[in-house]
């Protein structure tokens, strides 16, 4: 764990930023689920200036300290109602999905992860989503209930290999 020196400034990505948020992602990413193959970006991070900046609709924000490294992430994307399990919970453009929520894991612990949510949260308010939603994993320690804290209640567990869980919270207006 590395001493926090201030508390890091959450801010909009901006474009000269993007390959800095993708290689912060990756990396964390790689830590946290080891399984998956990390040879191919994701198409939210493949694609990225075209899904969060370009898009009315999305966000993607990050911690930042004073010397501008990246230590913190989290997105929205409008929710597709790909996932079987939840389908039909969320009327059409209704519902955010929380995406990419990820803190360096030498900044854990302080705060950094509740601080991307509560300013995710006021970004959101001033968008057209009713509902936010995410899903998260038993196996990732700490994560239901961080999620939990934030206010955020289970709606589906699956007893699947990844062990999801499904959470979503009203947004707030």
């Amino acid at each position: 764990m590395t001493q926090l020196q201030a508390v890091p400034k959450v801010i909009a990505i901006q474009e000269h930023q993007i390959n800095d948020a993708i290689d912060f992602a990756m990396r964390v990413r790689k830590e946290v689920f080891p399984k998956l193959d990390h040879k191919e970006l994701p198409v939210d991070l493949e694609q990225f200036k075209e899904h969060y900046l370009d898009s009315a609709d999305a966000v993607f924000l990050v911690a930042v300290t004073e010397e501008e490294e990246i230590v913190g992430s989290i997105g929205i994307l409008p929710y597709d109602g790909r996932i079987e399990v939840v389908k039909g919970r969320y009327p059409e453009q209704s519902a955010a999905e929380i995406v990419k929520c990820y803190v360096d894991p030498k900044y854990r612990r302080y705060g950094i992860g509740s601080l991307l949510v509560r300013e995710l949260e006021k970004v959101v308010a001033e968008l057209h989503y009713t509902t936010l939603y995410l899903h998260t994993h038993r196996f990732l320690p700490g994560a239901v209930d961080f999620w939990k804290r934030q206010g955020y209640v289970v709606v589906v567990e699956q007893d699947d290999d990844w062990q999801t869980v499904h959470m979503d919270k009203l947004a707030s207006k």
